[in-house]
């Protein structure tokens, strides 16, 4: 982040009321926890889906073939709801 916009940040807090202060702290302290509790959940699902990734490259031939035919089907139904 540019360094003059923490400089602007501190000098639009330092014009704030004390009795508003408190106020104010919550509101910056729950939008950080919100932006690591956001980057936790990225990293997590990031992490979940790179573990699926390949889950059927060893899968039989005769389940990858029953797997064709599910798509198969599906796209020839798709076609026909779209002409």
């Amino acid at each position: 982040m540019p360094k003059n916009i923490k400089e602007r940040i501190i000098k639009e807090v330092a014009k704030i009321p004390d009795d508003k202060i408190v106020e104010l702290y919550d509101v910056i302290h729950f939008f950080r926890i919100g932006v690591e509790t956001q980057r936790k959940i990225a990293k997590d699902s990031r992490k979940t889906a790179l573990n699926f990734f390949g889950i059927w490259k060893d899968m039989p031939y005769e389940e990858a073939k029953v797997l064709d035919e599910i798509q198969s089907r599906r796209e020839k139904t798709f076609r026909k709801r779209t002409l």
